[in-house]
């Protein structure tokens, strides 16, 4: 079995809805599979029966906003819910004033540093956190 190439990104592509209360995000097409990955950061985000793996830049936003660069259609997601940050080579996750907060591991922090593994709730969301 051989897996198509990855797609280049787009930054001036469209965001579009997969399906109500499923991922959003104008990069979706270009997630790839999991063990075709570059060295790297990113986000695994389930999304029905699929799990959708996203990069991480030196700050990337996520929310409900379309202007988010990950964006989460869910009604427990604020339009700016977090920001993903690198901070002394570190990648940092900081709740962007969201009413339903951001949890790592289980605990609900106002920022984080993240570690491979890590487990990430943004609303009802349920992320985990990848270092490749």
């Amino acid at each position: 079995m051989s897996l198509p190439a990855s797609t280049p990104l787009l930054p001036d592509a469209p965001t579009t809805v997969v399906r109500s209360g499923a991922l959003l995000h104008r990069v979706r097409a270009a997630a790839t599979a999991v063990w075709r990955l570059a060295p790297g950061r990113y986000l695994a985000i389930p999304d029905g029966d699929e799990v959708v793996v996203l990069p991480l830049g030196r700050l990337t936003r996520i929310g409900r906003r379309t202007a988010a660069d990950i964006v989460l259609d869910d009604r427990t997601v604020s339009r700016r819910h977090a920001l993903v940050v690198e901070r002394g080579g570190q990648p940092v996750i900081a709740d962007d004033r969201s009413l339903n907060g951001v949890f790592v591991n289980g605990r609900r922090v106002r920022e984080a540093a993240l570690h491979h593994g890590d487990e990430v709730q943004i609303g009802d969301r349920v992320m985990r956190y990848l270092e490749v």
